[in-house]
């Protein structure tokens, strides 16, 4: 084994081999380095002379004053906190204004650590400066850049200085105010790695509010897919349901005692009930459109005769003011469940447990579709104030009309509630069946958030005592132009001649006037369309005119013919009679409408002829705007009517395109 590498010549020398090879690598590691330096020093030389290259700019910037608020300019140094370097570049890109570092702001003008839309619209500049930027400077600059063009385009409600308060309003339904204050209420709710719980619950309102599809929501807000905002809308409708709903909307979560107090108006006290401790409730079904099922017996069970239409319909029951006490599982609209069956089933069923909570000879205010229940509620002891019906009449008498415009005083405001439901378009368009199980739960939050978040109907509920004495009084006076009018008939018939409006002479009126005579709004409303339908071209010059006919055998009396809005084959006859020269120029009135004998208010037919000769003075206005309503009839095409007898016929049409065609095949043939 000695020998095994004895062939192998191995150069030997008189000095130790490593004490030969120290100084050499001595050598060369000196060298390496030298060169480590040179370059190092270069470097640090390039870098210290691109840093001393600077950028120059000539833009607006803030005081460079530490001690004042750049908002409002406030000196107080306990409540102020300096900008972040975001802030900063957010401010210079929305403003162009320069912030100096170290600036710093009042308290109060952050939201969450970040500065308010508000605060950032109102930042005061304060001179034109030129500001040295060194490339350092200028990286960072366009790193802030970067990082907020990512977020450009989406709607960021994690940063409360992203949308202004309008914006806020227009995307949740809600204002920032009453936004904050719900996400403060949602304590069961936490966020997750994909989303805050403002962004949840920004999406889910957005539904709500613009009824838009889960697709489009998860591009707007940037998630994954529309199975995220399925799931968000999931997670935010159980977490509202169960922090919020329960002390907003349902019959436990107020007391009786509270909507006497609180919530009923002196206006339902005078006019439908006998005593101050009775409730005034008012109850309607409201409409929720839907698709039209696969499922025969859903089909058939969802479809309405009555609007031809798939929908399904909830109970909202609300008090005078307009304040909504609870609304009640949606229900089928076929045949079995009208109105008064589904009052009738939420009463015997103690849906809420409402019977503990209503008491003996409380009032409902209803209409006419549940006449079927009204004997139900009466032995429950529970009283119901209901428009009379017409059974067979063309005209409801003075009485009965007098009563029924009691009623119609107080049950508009169930209408207004059903309508700011549906201004939530979720609900006002056709709602997708796979949405139906969670429909109940929306509509409860929608209600809650109308109670707690908008005012009622009726603000003042003390407002209106004296209109409603007014009213009382005059319940059972009868019609006292009717009667005249109708003696006229049965002996001497009148004797009318047209005049244009403009040329006759009508006492002067206010508006304040008219709303004495009609106890509302609603008429004054309904009176300008029927003004702007009245209004014909004139036959013997080019103007408009608005007719009316005044008796020749009694010049105070002055009537006009109303189209029916509702139907092509009616028209309705307003008649007033007028003194001049009084405090009170409309003496009486009556119309043929089935409401016109009341002497509680005038109809909406009186009305329009009153508003146009005493207000108007029969200036005929101009309509001239292009999104007025009077320029949709120039905007649809009407189709000629043509008779069997016609000459050209379809079936003459049909025969000259025939022989069109042959002339046309033989002039390509020659």
């Amino acid at each position: 084994m000695q020998n095994d590498f004895a062939y192998i010549d191995v150069p030997t020398s008189k000095n130790d081999p490593q004490q030969n090879e120290e100084p050499m690598l001595m050598e060369v590691d000196t060298d390496f380095v030298a060169e480590d330096e040179d370059i190092e020093r270069k470097k640090e030389e390039k870098e210290e002379e691109e840093e001393t290259k600077s950028l120059e700019l000539s833009i607006w910037r803030t005081s460079k004053s530490h001690g004042s608020c750049i908002v409002c300019s406030v000196t107080d140094s306990k409540s102020m906190r300096v900008l972040s370097d975001e802030e900063r570049t957010m401010i210079f890109l929305n403003r162009g204004i320069w912030i100096p570092k170290g600036m710093r702001c009042c308290s109060n003008h952050l939201y969450n650590g970040h500065l308010s839309y508000e605060a950032r619209q109102s930042v005061k500049q304060s001179k034109a400066d030129n500001i040295l930027l060194n490339a350092h400077d200028v990286e960072k600059l366009i790193d802030d850049f970067r990082a907020a063009l990512q977020h450009a385009g989406s709607l960021d409600f994690d940063d409360p200085g992203a949308l202004d308060n309008e914006n806020y309003k227009t995307i949740t339904g809600l204002d920032r105010d009453a936004f904050n204050d719900l996400l403060g209420q949602l304590i069961t709710m936490r966020s997750s790695r994909l989303r805050s719980v403002r962004v949840a619950l920004a999406v889910f309102l957005a539904k709500l509010q613009l009824g838009l599809s889960n697709r489009v929501l998860a591009c707007l807000f940037r998630l994954t897919s529309k199975r995220s905002v399925s799931r968000i809308c999931h997670q935010v409708r159980v977490a509202i349901m169960q922090d919020f709903v329960p002390c907003h909307v349902g019959f436990q979560h107020v007391s009786r005692e509270t909507i006497l107090t609180q919530h009923q108006t002196t206006v339902a006290t005078e006019l439908v009930t006998n005593g101050p401790d009775q409730v005034v409730l008012i109850a309607d079904g409201a409409y929720f459109f839907c698709q039209k099922s696969s499922n025969n017996e859903f089909q058939r069970r969802t479809y309405s005769q009555h609007k031809r239409r798939h929908l399904v319909k909830p109970m909202t029951i609300t008090a005078s003011d307009g304040y909504i006490v609870s609304s009640l599982e949606p229900f089928f609209t076929d045949s079995k469940n009208n109105d008064a069956a589904i009052l009738k089933h939420c009463m015997l069923n103690n849906e809420q447990q409402v019977l503990s909570w209503l008491r003996d000879n409380d009032v409902l205010v209803l209409d006419r579709g549940f006449r079927d229940t009204v004997n139900t509620l009466n032995r429950l002891g529970l009283k119901v104030a209901m428009p009379d019906f017409l059974h067979n009449q063309q005209q409801l008498p003075a009485d009965e009309a007098n009563r029924t415009r009691l009623v119609t005083k107080n049950r508009w405001v169930i209408e207004s509630v059903n309508r700011k439901i549906k201004t939530w378009k979720f609900m006002a368009q056709t709602i997708q069946n796979s949405t139906l199980r969670f429909i109940s739960d929306y509509l409860d939050i929608i209600c809650a958030l109308i109670n707690k978040y908008q005012c009622t109907a009726v603000k003042d509920i003390t407002n209106g005592s004296a209109i409603a004495i007014r009213m009382r009084q005059m319940l059972t006076t009868e019609n006292r132009l009717q009667e005249r009018l109708t003696q006229h008939n049965s002996a001497t018939s009148l004797h009318w001649s047209k005049y244009n409006a403009s040329e006759f002479q009508f006492p002067p009126l206010t508006e304040d006037n008219i709303r004495d005579l009609t106890f509302g709004s609603y008429q004054i409303r309904m009176a300008k369309s029927y003004i702007i339908e009245h209004i014909r071209q004139s036959q013997k010059h080019e103007e408009m005119e608005f007719i009316v006919e005044r008796s020749d055998e009694h010049d105070h009396l002055v009537r006009a013919r109303f189209q029916s809005r509702h139907s092509n084959n009616k028209n309705h006859i307003a008649t007033v009679q007028f003194k001049h020269n009084t405090q009170q120029p409309i003496d009486a009135w009556y119309c043929t409408c089935f409401a016109g004998a009341r002497e509680v208010g005038m109809c909406s037919h009186i009305t329009a002829l009153v508003w146009h000769l005493g207000v108007n003075r029969a200036v005929i206005p101009a309509y001239n705007h292009p999104l007025s309503a009077s320029q949709l009839l120039d905007a649809i095409d009407d189709s000629m009517h043509f008779t069997e007898d016609d000459s050209n016929s379809d079936a003459d049409n049909v025969s000259s395109l025939n022989e069109s065609d042959t002339d046309n095949d033989e002039d390509d043939l020659t």
